[in-house]
């Protein structure tokens, strides 16, 4: 600071340096972990009622055709909302679409309990998807807030698996609660974890997004580009160069329809053709989901030091496996390790692929970005069963198997040609040459008005004299 007398304002202090808060790491661990745990709870709520949607709708005479309804419905509505509350969290604030999403989901439950029929159950799944559609793209966009970039790929796996834990344990409670106490019982507790997950949330998830803050942006991007600020259209704001965001969102994309694609065959090949009991078959599908879990929230961490092109492409690969595997492998013991290693495969490469859509993504438009990388999934988890419904009459199930195997490596080329790791400087030097910018703009102007006034006490002595 600099001090001088002033024979009008008496001593007067100007300030050559800004001392702005920033958020810790620590603090940022703990924004990070209340959230996981608030997703975590609800996602368990959305696997609890999950066994129950096919119990329902048998209750009201309806079967396999308006299941299919329900799921497309929910994953058509995601792909609508997914961009627009993407881009309203990236405006508006994180936490609000946060909120909203968890008031829709306890809502939703509560709605499911008085669905008199098959199509009010349908508007309802609908509803729900778009309203919870941001709930991803807002949770992403606080880790890009709070994160700095050589540690995202950690933090978005632990998040990534808050999302799986509730998918894994969820359905046995669902198909528990449902045997003993009706179809009501899972509702009734699915509304009450979601409303646990909107208390935690509301009371201890901040805005990582402030109005301050991106009012400071603006400010930030005006003096660097005046036109900077204008409203642009929306091909405009997207990261370039466009081919590493288009083979995100197509490894994104065949990830999600291989898997929709292969999985009504699966069911019934392992069944029909391989004889397993439903409990074999369900011990395979849980090692993977574990696998998963745990490996994203470990192993989350693997592109922060080696890169997200090459753990992308290394994670591919054993996905890649999954279905050649379910083409050759008819033994149930093999079958769980191709599993694990599968498992393993969608941990290593998910919180990379996700990692760098942030990387690539400026501030202002993070969350809508993550925003496309959810209609993507969406988009694969509608078009692939009505695929393998097109497809089904002229293959067997290896055939489909073989197919989803093809897909997983035009995903693995395409990932190799196009994917190019991002060269700009780390978010945390760009705040370190802001700040030092800004000093020395505020050192100069505090400079520039110490001449001023000084002349000006000047003229004033002259004049007295």
């Amino acid at each position: 600071m600099n001090t001088f007398y002033n024979s009008r304002l008496g001593s007067v202090v100007v300030a050559t340096v800004i001392d702005q808060k920033r958020m810790t790491l620590r603090a940022a661990r703990r924004i990070i972990l209340l959230l996981s745990g608030s997703v975590a709870l609800m996602m368990t709520g959305y696997g609890i009622v999950m066994p129950v949607f096919a119990r329902r709708l048998g209750e009201f005479g309806d079967g396999v055709e308006e299941l299919g309804l329900l799921t497309m419905a929910f994953a058509l509505a995601q792909f609508i909302g997914a961009p627009i509350w993407g881009g309203i969290a990236d405006r508006r604030g994180r936490r609000p679409i946060i909120i909203l999403a968890l008031v829709s989901v306890t809502l939703s439950y509560i709605g499911y309990i008085f669905a008199p029929n098959t199509l009010v159950l349908i508007i309802i799944r609908a509803t729900a998807g778009f309203f919870t559609a941001g709930l991803f793209p807002a949770a992403m966009g606080v880790v890009g807030d709070v994160i700095p970039e050589d540690r995202r790929a950690r933090w978005v796996g632990i998040l990534m698996g808050s999302y799986a834990v509730g998918m894994i344990f969820g359905p046995a409670l669902g198909g528990f609660l449902y045997d003993l106490w009706g179809f009501r019982a899972p509702f009734i507790l699915s509304s009450m974890v979601a409303f646990l997950a909107l208390l935690a949330t509301g009371i201890k998830v901040p805005e990582t997004r402030s109005p301050t803050m991106r009012k400071r942006q603006i400010l930030s991007a005006r003096r660097l580009n005046p036109e900077s600020t204008k409203v642009k259209p929306f091909w405009q704001v997207l990261p370039r160069p466009l081919t590493v965001l288009g083979a995100l969102l197509f490894i994104d994309f065949i990830f999600s329809f291989s898997f929709a694609f292969v999985e009504p065959q699966m069911i019934f090949y392992a069944y029909d053709v391989l004889l397993w009991s439903t409990f074999q078959f369900g011990i395979v599908v849980g090692v993977y989901g574990i696998v998963m879990v745990l490996g994203q929230i470990v192993l989350g961490r693997l592109s922060d030091s080696w890169g997200r092109k090459p753990i992308i492409l290394f994670g591919i690969i054993p996905n890649l496996f999954f279905y050649v595997g379910l083409a050759t492998i008819t033994d149930f013991k093999n079958m769980i390790m191709v599993a694990v290693l599968a498992g393993l495969g969608n941990a290593i490469s998910s919180p990379a692929v996700s990692a760098f859509y942030l990387d690539i993504s400026i501030a202002e438009h993070r969350s809508r970005i993550i925003g496309l990388k959810e209609s993507s999934l969406a988009l694969g988890g509608v078009l692939g069963p009505l695929a393998v419904a097109a497809i089904a009459p002229f293959t067997d199930p290896l055939g489909i198997f073989w197919i989803a195997a093809v897909l997983g490596l035009i995903s693995l080329l395409i990932g190799f040609v196009f994917l190019r790791e991002p060269s700009h400087i780390k978010p945390i030097s760009l705040g370190i040459q802001e700040e030092i910018s800004s000093s020395r703009a505020l050192v100069a102007q505090a400079s520039l008005r110490g001449i001023v006034m000084r002349a000006s006490e000047s003229r004033s002595l002259t004049s007295q004299r």
